[in-house]
């Protein structure tokens, strides 16, 4: 290679090393002249109090515990779901509500084919469905208390209690008796009464029971039995009526 040439080529190479320094400088200067990006401290400052508020009282909230519940709160569901007293008391507990729909919260509770078959022996169930239809599809089947009656009491028996007289078979009304070979053995029938605060009497229902998954009512089963309907309210807490006066015998004549 001649002299000249290497001449020529030393100084594009010394062009291109400029061209590049110059290059660097420009970008260098360039960031250099937008504002660096650093944290805020007031809002890292706030951040963290938030975060330390959040953490403080989410930690008062776990020691405190959940809130406590309303008495006047309606009844859960998983509540109502539940087969035994009070699970009958918590369904119950929605008749003494202040705007309770008492005749849709009666149409819920009545029974299908499959639960009459539940409920009674093959030969009852059929008649008993057959009669209690009657009362169901005519809207006179409701329970309702009276005025006042805000109270609840509940009493549990089984068709074996029923049957043989055990148990709380004793509160239930005694027509109970003529069906009791009828009545399913382990199926958990429940007598229930709306009363007024510090009384004994008020409105009662039997026939309550919690079947195939849901609450279900079929009262007064042997005036089914029977062909009879009458509604759905126990006459049991009508007054009794006063027995009959005995007669007193005629004195005989006296013997001469």
């Amino acid at each position: 290679m001649s002299p000249r040439t290497c001449a020529r080529k030393s100084a594009s190479i010394a062009a291109c090393v400029l061209a590049s320094a110059l290059l660097v400088a420009c970008g260098g200067r360039g960031r250099a002249s937008k504002e660096p990006m650093m944290a805020d401290p007031a809002g890292a400052a706030a951040d963290s109090e938030a975060s330390g508020d959040t953490a403080s009282t989410d930690a008062k909230s776990d020691a405190d515990g959940p809130p406590a519940s309303d008495p006047s709160d309606p009844p859960s569901g998983a509540a109502i779901l539940q087969g035994n007293e009070d699970g009958a008391r918590a369904l119950l507990e929605q008749f003494v509500a202040a705007d309770a729909d008492h005749h849709a919260l009666t149409r819920s509770l009545r029974p299908t084919t499959s639960d009459y078959k539940t409920l009674f022996d093959a030969k009852a169930a059929a008649k008993i469905e057959a009669a209690q239809a009657k009362d169901w599809d005519s809207n006179k089947a409701v329970i309702k208390p009276k005025a006042g009656q805000t109270e609840i009491k509940v009493w549990g028996a089984t068709g074996s209690d029923l049957a043989k007289g055990t148990g709380n078979a004793r509160e239930f009304p005694g027509g109970y008796k003529k069906v009791a070979k009828h009545l399913s053995p382990t199926v958990l029938f429940f007598r229930f009464k709306f009363v007024e605060a510090g009384k004994d009497t008020g409105t009662a229902y039997d026939g309550l029971a919690f079947i195939n998954g849901h609450w279900v009512i079929a009262p007064k089963p042997w005036r089914a039995m029977e062909g009879k309907t009458g509604g759905m309210e126990d006459d049991a807490e009508a007054p009794a009526e006063k027995p009959a006066a005995k007669k007193k015998p005629k004195a005989g004549k006296k013997k001469k």
